[in-house]
């Protein structure tokens, strides 16, 4: 008996049959834009998990800070204080040796007590700075950050100075119009360091330069630095080895106000959000080196 094999109808593509192959292309891609959205929406969620995480640290930060400004002030005001009260028996102690003197004929005793005297009055002097110090550094000056012309505010600052005809001011082109600052925190950073190098070196002319140092991108922001050198064409006689307790207590003999007037501006700036470095030829100052951010 032979078997007939049946043949095989013949497929029909039908235009619905091409519908349904186009709607599974579709379903495809959507399933595909789908775990992709899916994926960008996890990555979206991971990313502001991050920001938040960043905000509520950085708000911690900025709380601690303040508590530890506070805090600060606070030891300041202490410090003053007790100064205050001790400058109290050593004036008393001049004054007193003062009427001895006046007392005595012997020459060679006054000279002795004149000698204890002015060790005395040297001392009160001293409490005197450490009080001022202290209750300027604990005090609050505005650090509010607005728009700053610099180039027309410097020129100001300089022209208001009385020593002001060996100061050369040299603004870098790409400085902004409007630059964002404390105009408190500039104006007294550069009279102070002004006057501190001028005391020490006595001669030769000053640069003021300010230019801008720009950094990587972070978070998609360019950061940018205002630096503001404010140097002398000769060193000065003021010590300097690196370390800011050491070499101010080396010096304090040649620093205004024993050091207190640079240590005084160096605390402004760094409130300001700042930082100053001292600028150095054969380990004696020559200048300093300010940096603002402009970034905020």
């Amino acid at each position: 008996m032979v078997t007939i094999e049946k043949a095989e109808k013949p497929k029909i593509y039908t235009e619905s049959d091409q519908m349904l192959d186009n709607l599974k292309d579709e379903l495809a891609g959507l399933k595909t834009r789908m775990n992709l959205i899916e994926e960008e929406q996890e990555e979206n969620r991971n990313l502001l998990e991050q920001l938040s995480f960043h905000e509520n640290l950085s708000n911690e930060l900025m709380s601690s800070q303040q508590e530890e400004i506070e805090f600060n002030k606070e030891n300041y005001q202490v410090i003053a204080n007790v100064m205050q009260s001790l400058k109290s028996p050593v004036s008393n102690v001049v004054d007193n040796l003062a009427g001895i003197i006046s007392e005595i004929d012997d020459k060679e005793t006054q000279d002795t007590l004149r000698i204890c005297m002015d060790t005395a009055s040297n001392v009160l002097n001293s409490f005197d700075e450490v009080e001022d110090f202290c209750l300027d550094i604990g005090s609050d000056i505005d650090i509010s950050v607005q728009p700053v012309n610099l180039r027309s505010y410097l020129k100001d600052i300089l022209e208001n100075l009385s020593n002001n005809n060996h100061v050369r001011l040299l603004i870098d082109k790409d400085i902004p119009l409007n630059c964002p600052l404390s105009k408190e925190t500039i104006a007294l950073s550069v009279k102070n360091l002004l006057s501190e190098l001028q005391n020490s070196t006595h001669q030769g002319s000053t640069i003021l330069s300010v230019s801008i140092e720009t950094n990587e991108q972070k978070y998609g922001i360019e950061i940018s630095d205002l630096i503001i050198k404010i140097k002398s064409e000769q060193p000065g006689n003021i010590s300097w080895k690196g370390n800011w307790v050491e070499s101010i207590q080396n010096s304090q003999h040649h620093l205004m106000q024993s050091g207190f007037s640079l240590l005084k501006t160096r605390e402004m700036i760094r409130k300001a959000g700042g930082h100053i470095d001292v600028l150095r030829q054969d380990e004696h100052i020559q200048g300093f080196k300010i940096l603002f951010p402009l970034t905020y």
